[in-house]
């Protein structure tokens, strides 16, 4: 039996992010590499110089070849992405200057775990990387892509001159013939010390998107066993995926080529920027989230994964997930309550740690010092799989057009309690004016501008007076990105010719005016990040919490009854017959609608009172009006039950 090392980690990614390069191939034709480097100018990993050349024999910074790999790996460099990961490091490297190229890929893939910093909080961007370095972060790129290789033992002349921290590295790589030695005086030499050239870059990155997408004959099917800090084993290779899964038992699993392509049991993770399809063709989207996302296995063949992400059930390419086997797991992400307080703790399989936030009241149920796992953040299961509860969360499923009574005053100061050099504060008055004038919660509104621009300090916050990343598109969010005059005029924009006419009105990224998840709300179509949703409500959560015990005023949280649509193009009218006019509808099934009282009627059955939107948006914008009463009908009449109630964390 063959002997075999095994990676199953998993990475953050999402889309390609460089412009096109200038095609001067003067000073590439004939070079040893140029094969390889045209491979990657052509996939825009690799870019020119100003003056047009590419210079395959200059020597590679840090920097440079960070940007390289992430690129190559398409790992997620937009706005919303860095915006988070400053919010988790605001500090960072301290010789590297958010204003520089390089900023947001070395930030990015310093938290995929591609590559570190030095003692004392430095990362060296201009430093020349020597090839036993390049060999660390070309294996812990194999790592997130879940690769299984055969190892061998290093036969070079300089084995002993190869540092320790690097000699896995570069018997991982010239095992999977990614890297190679030198030939000096007739041997072989590895020569870790050498600086890589742009050339050898292109090379060595270019062999790892071979061995990530084979050709299609150079595919085998084999049944391995794998452990964690064991050495896997392959038992016998297959013709065919069905051959292999039929002749697996219990606790093993199949390769196809270097990657896992079946388990029995364990867990699915996305690898890429995803979408969940409605078939099993890979037709139609559902929805999309980012990687790093683990969801439940449904199904598994060798083209597809039928899988759950909050309530949506679907397709993804199998290409798009690592399958990590229960005896390769080493964490994963839960919930869990403390002090009172639902608490999100996301696991990051790269770095083999993570980090939580507050997402809102802890249900009744859930005892302290106790895991409890959920793919859609209301239902959840103790850590033997049996159901433990099921809560929603009131400011997750809120409509998001009614009103908050937290004054200007008040929102500036809760800012001011948590962030006391937050440019934000003074910007109540902005929230409460695109409240009045567009019907935009103010308290969702100051949530979603804290989430989404680090408190306004993301650079294009500051920069451009853009608390939302509107326009910010991926591979240049700060150069696509909006700017504005000013705080206030960024905040009514986006709330007038965005988030309004886009997600609270009945249009195709429409489910709902509530935050949500991939299932429901403006989550489904608004941020690839799936919790999203619960991170912004978790900031409402704590500003009701904080400014209900200061001021003694009763907390908005639970203040009226929730309920969810059951069919799509729910009807409110003015009163609570069918005969009524039609206010609007509510498009998508599963919107949520905020109860004001219960109406029960002899002939048509149970209606609710609602909150009502109290704007009307069209061709000349979103624009203040008074709609009166709403009423929907919910239950016991002919039309059989169109309204359920959300039973809420308490």
């Amino acid at each position: 039996m063959k002997k075999i090392s095994v990676f199953l980690v998993t990475l953050l990614m999402l889309l390609s992010i460089s412009a096109p390069a200038l095609h001067a191939q003067d000073d590439i034709s004939g070079s040893p590499f140029e094969e390889d480097m045209r491979s990657l100018i052509d996939k825009e990993i690799m870019q020119g110089f100003e003056d047009g050349t590419y210079r395959p024999k200059a020597e590679v910074t840090r920097a440079q070849f960070t940007a390289f790999i992430t690129r190559a790996l398409d790992l997620p460099v937009t706005e919303e992405v860095i915006t988070e990961l400053q919010s988790l490091d605001p500090t960072s490297f301290s010789d590297v200057d958010p204003g520089r190229w390089y900023y947001p890929y070395i930030l990015v893939a310093n938290n995929e775990g591609l590559i570190q910093g030095y003692p004392g909080g430095t990362f060296k961007p201009n430093e020349k990387i020597s090839r036993q370095n390049m060999a660390v972060i070309m294996m812990n790129a194999a790592k997130s892509k879940g690769i299984v290789t055969e190892t061998e033992p290093l036969t070079f002349k300089d084995n002993g001159k190869i540092r320790s921290y690097a000699k896995e590295a570069v018997q991982i790589l010239t095992g999977l013939e990614i890297i190679n030695g030198k030939v000096i005086n007739g041997g072989s030499y590895f020569a870790p010390s050498d600086l890589t050239t742009r050339g050898e870059t292109a090379a060595v990155i270019n062999r790892l998107l071979k061995v990530l997408n084979p050709p299609e004959e150079k595919y085998n099917y084999s049944v391995a066993t794998l452990g964690k800090d064991k050495e896997p084993v392959i038992h016998k290779s297959y013709k065919t995926y069905d051959q292999a899964v039929s002749n697996a038992s219990s606790g093993q699993v199949v390769l196809k080529g270097n990657s896992v392509a079946w388990i029995k049991d364990g867990k699915a993770v996305s690898n890429t920027f995803t979408s969940i399809y409605k078939d099993k063709n890979l037709s139609s989207s559902l929805t999309y989230f980012t990687s790093g996302v683990e969801v439940k296995l449904l199904d598994l063949t060798e083209d597809y994964a039928k899988v759950q992400l909050a309530d949506t059930v679907g397709y993804v390419a199998q290409e798009d997930i690592n399958l990590v086997p229960s005896s390769m797991i080493e964490g994963r992400s839960y919930y869990y309550a403390k002090n009172g307080d639902l608490y999100h703790y996301k696991y990051n399989t790269s770095l083999k740690s993570g980090s939580s936030y507050v997402y809102g009241k802890a249900p009744s149920f859930m005892r302290e010092g106790r895991k409890y796992y959920s793919y859609n953040g209301n239902t959840f299961l103790n850590e033997n799989g049996s159901k433990a509860g099921g809560a929603y969360q009131y400011f997750n499923r809120l409509p998001l057009y009614s009103d908050t009574s937290y004054t200007a005053e008040q929102l500036d100061n809760f800012i001011a309690a948590e962030q006391p050099n937050s440019p934000l504060i003074g910007t109540g008055d902005d929230f409460k004016k695109a409240e009045k004038l567009h019907g935009t919660n103010a308290l969702y509104l100051m949530a979603h501008a804290i989430h989404e621009s680090n408190w306004g300090k993301s650079r294009i916050a500051q920069d451009k007076n853009n608390l939302f990343g509107i326009g910010a598109r991926d591979g240049t969010p700060y150069e696509s990105a909006y700017s504005y005059k000013n705080f206030e005029t960024g905040i009514l924009e986006a709330a007038e010719d965005f988030i309004v006419p886009g997600y609270f009105e009945n249009t195709w990224k429409s489910y709902g005016a509530h935050l949500g998840n991939k299932s429901s709300g403006m989550n489904v179509y608004y941020a690839s990040d799936p919790y999203w949703g619960q991170k912004i409500a978790g900031h409402m959560y704590r500003a009701d919490k904080y400014l209900s015990k200061k001021y003694g005023g009763k907390s908005e949280r639970g203040a009226s009854p929730l309920a969810e649509t059951l069919k799509p193009d729910t009807n409110v009218r003015t009163s609570a017959r069918t005969s009524a006019g039609k206010i609007y509808s509510l498009g998508k099934a599963g919107s949520t609608v905020q109860i004001l009282d219960t109406v029960n009627t002899s002939s048509e059955g149970t209606w609710y009172e609602v909150t009502t939107k109290d704007y009307e948006s069209g061709k000349t914008g979103v624009k203040p009006v008074d709609h009166g009463e709403g009423f929907v009908y919910s239950h016991n009449g002919r039309y059989g039950t169109n309204l359920e109630k959300l039973n809420i964390a308490e």
